[in-house]
Parts: C-alpha cells; sequence; structure tokens
C-alpha cells in the first residue's frame, strides 16, 4: 500500500506528487454482496468488504478526475470500482471469489456459484456504526440477472425504414383497463401500469357499467367481461393478449401481482425483492384492502341505508366514516413504527419518506392513495389523525407514477 508520506510499501508504484496525500486514508463504511436464487426467497451473504479497503481514497480520486480541468459539482457521483480486501470473504468481486472459475462459492440450502446465473439476485448493502453511537445505513441496492434478450434483428432481413431493427416482442400485449373511473381498484392499477410503464385502453364505461347516482347497477350486459360479475362493488377488470388467447384478471392485488412478475424487467418495483420488506409493504396493503373498500362503497351503504328507519336516515354515512377511521388509524401506526423504528432519534430519518420508510413508492403507497381521498369524500379529520400519513401523501403526490395515475372524477 501506498505510505502516508508517498512512499511505497510492498512494491506498489509511487505515486505522482499531485496524488500524495499526507492524510491518506478512506471512509470506515461496512460493504456486503449476497446472492438470491430464483428458487428460495433466503439470500447468502458472499462478501463482507469495507471502503477503507479502497486502494485510492475519495480525495486521490477527486483530485485525479479534476487534474485536466474537468469540474465536479454537488451532487456528481465517483464510482469506486471494485472494493476488495485482503482476505477471501473480503473479494468484492465474482472474479475473485470464485478464483477466475477454478473454485465453487457455496450457498445457502446447497447451491453454488462460480459466477452469477439467470434468475439470481444481487443485494448490495452498506452501513456505518462505531461502539456506542447509533448504526447508519445506506439502504441497499437489488437487482435480478434476467435471460438474455434474443439477438434483436435477422442479419439478413431488413425492416421498411433503413437501420431501424425489430425488437423482441413482450408475451402479453393489448392491455385494455376496464371500469369505474373513482374506484380505488382502478386508481391502484393505474398506478401499477404507470410504474412499468405499460401503454394500455382505458375503458371507464365497458364493461362495468356504473353509474353511482342510479339505485341499481347493473352488471347485466357486460357480464362476460367481468368474470367475478361483482355486483357489491366497483372493480378494475384487466384485459390483455397472451399470444392468441384472451386473458382477463378482476381484483386489484391480483392484477399488481401479476404485472409485478410479468414485467420484472420493465420500470419501477411496488414490491420490494426483500422478504421482510415485501411483507412489509403486503402488511400495510392488507389492512387497507380487506375489508375497508366494501364497507364504504356506495351499494352496501346504499343497502344500509334502506334497512334504516326514518328517524336513522343519514346513517349510513357514518357507518362508512367510522370504517375508514378504524383502517386509517391501524395505519397510522403501521407507518409511524416504520419510521420512528429508522429514526436516528434525533429527528432525521435514516430512510426514505415513503409509506414503509423506503425511498420509492410501493404496493402500499398505491393503497394508501385512494383511501385517504375517500376518508376526506366521508369527512374524516386528517390532520388530527394520521399526521404521519399526511407527511406521506406529499412524498408520493410528487412522483410521476401517482400523477399520472389520479383519476379524472
Amino acid at each position: 500500500s501506498v505510505d502516508v508520506d508517498g512512499g511505497v510499501g510492498g512494491g506498489d508504484p509511487v505515486p505522482l506528487e499531485y496524488l500524495k496525500d499526507p492524510n491518506y486514508g478512506s471512509y470506515d463504511v461496512n460493504l456486503s454482496v449476497s446472492i438470491q436464487p430464483s428458487s428460495t426467497s433466503k439470500a447468502t451473504q458472499i462478501c463482507n468488504s469495507n471502503l477503507k479497503h479502497m486502494y485510492w481514497s475519495s480525495a486521490q480520486q477527486l483530485v485525479h478526475h479534476s487534474v485536466t480541468g474537468c469540474p465536479m459539482n454537488a451532487g456528481d457521483l465517483l464510482a469506486s470500482g471494485t472494493i476488495s480486501g485482503r482476505e477471501q470473504h473480503n473479494f468484492g468481486s465474482m472474479l475473485e471469489l470464485s478464483w477466475k472459475g477454478s473454485r465453487e462459492v457455496e450457498l445457502d440450502g446447497g447451491e453454488v456459484r462460480k459466477f452469477l446465473r439467470d434468475g439470481d439476485a444481487v443485494i448490495m448493502k452498506g452501513w456505518c456504526q462505531r461502539d456506542g453511537l447509533d448504526r447508519v445505513g445506506f439502504g441497499q441496492c437489488s437487482a435480478r440477472i434476467l435471460p438474455a434478450l434474443p439477438f434483436p434483428y435477422d442479419s439478413s432481413k431488413k425492416d421498411d425504414e433503413e437501420g431501424a431493427v425489430t425488437q423482441p416482442k413482450e408475451r402479453y400485449t393489448n392491455f385494455k383497463l376496464y371500469g369505474y373511473g373513482g374506484s380505488s381498484c382502478l386508481w391502484r392499477v393505474r398506478i401499477a401500469l404507470a410504474a412499468k410503464g405499460i401503454p394500455y385502453e382505458y375503458d371507464t364505461d365497458t364493461p362495468i357499467n356504473i353509474n353511482l347516482d342510479e339505485e341499481t347497477q347493473s352488471l347485466d350486459k357486460h357480464s362476460s367481461t367481468n368474470t367475478m360479475q361483482q355486483q357489491q362493488q366497483p372493480s378494475a377488470v384487466l384485459e390483455f393478449m397472451d399470444g392468441g388467447n384472451v386473458v382477463r384478471i378482476t381484483q386489484s392485488l391480483a392484477i399488481i401481482e401479476f404485472l409485478e412478475t410479468a414485467f420484472d424487467h420493465l420500470g419501477g418495483r411496488l414490491l420490494p425483492l426483500d422478504p421482510v420488506a415485501r411483507a412489509k409493504v403486503k402488511e400495510i396493503a392488507e389492512v387497507i384492502n380487506s375489508g375497508t373498500p366494501e364497507l364504504q362503497n356506495a351499494s352496501l351503504l346504499g343497502m344500509v341505508d334502506s334497512n334504516l328507519g326514518e328517524d336513522e336516515k343519514g346513517m349510513e354515512e357514518e357507518f362508512g366514516k367510522q370504517t375508514i377511521l378504524s383502517c386509517i388509524s391501524s395505519v397510522e401506526n403501521l407507518v409511524a413504527a416504520n419510521h420512528s423504528h429508522c429514526s436516528n432519534g434525533k429527528g432525521a430519518s435514516a430512510v426514505g419518506l415513503f409509506a414503509t420508510g423506503s425511498f420509492g413508492p410501493t404496493l402500499a403507497d398505491a393503497c394508501l392513495a385512494p383511501q385517504l381521498h375517500n376518508a376526506r369524500r366521508f369527512g374524516v379529520d386528517l390532520e388530527g389523525l394520521c399526521p404521519t400519513l399526511l407527511e406521506v401523501e406529499k412524498k408520493y403526490n410528487d412522483h410521476p407514477w401517482f400523477q399520472h395515475a389520479r383519476p379524472k372524477v
């Protein structure tokens, strides 16, 4: 390594004068890399390194980058490259860990790797911690290895447009979304479609012909498309082509799970890869979705109203309001606990401001958006009830997925 005075240790070259650093050293940041095969939900840590193992310090990299006049601005990123320590478990690349493929890297469950395989998720984490002080986390960076796409064109053929190439086609195509425009289900699905960047036709008249001003909500005309024939609530129906077959899926959470799985390689992700993070997201989503939508639905409230006496008219609205109050209170407690758990105790959060403390929106936020809208519709005092959720709402309202999905009704 390089001595602080620019001398040589272990046969390393003496750095040029502008790279000599009398305070040579780096930050103490723990780094880990794990592999999660597609066959299991368990990840195996294969590398435990540290930023202090960097050969060139951050200050030296910055100087070397700018020595020719190239400027650095606030917010610019410097990539360190592979960071490896001296021990085998500190090696920062599969090439080193497998020693150019000459030895196997064992994973929990009996699988081995020399190089990454299709379906493997790579999970990188970083954090700092000293004795007696709180841990400072940098979150995690994760991605899954997908199969290689087919070569995008046949060299023996040319498209009509000179120089154009034929891109590989998706298996699922021609998406159409049906339902009542103000439906919570539809709202959630539109967020998921925006997250994946999937184009679709949007029809709020067919096949679920619902008019909330009418006494009845009839599905008879288009019951073949709404396979659930759900007269009790407006629902979302996603229709698409799977090869030559028409597929229809109802229920927002089922639709979103399909989109997350079928289009794992597109756009953003509403369901995290990490099992604990995914469970925390679904926890909030289930609290909101398990019973509240039906109990605040116009058709059910109309049925309640029809069974009330003359002196009890209007109580159906109070029934819906109390249902929402119970739901929102539970979600506020969950979200506040998530944010409190990740706080450093001094008012500064170590994580993002979305519902589960993530830096990007998840299914939990997608379920929360229409529910807060419905709460206001029923006159719930959100400011007094759920201050944490209102902060989350400010965050996701600025996000393009949510801006594109907001209903026009």
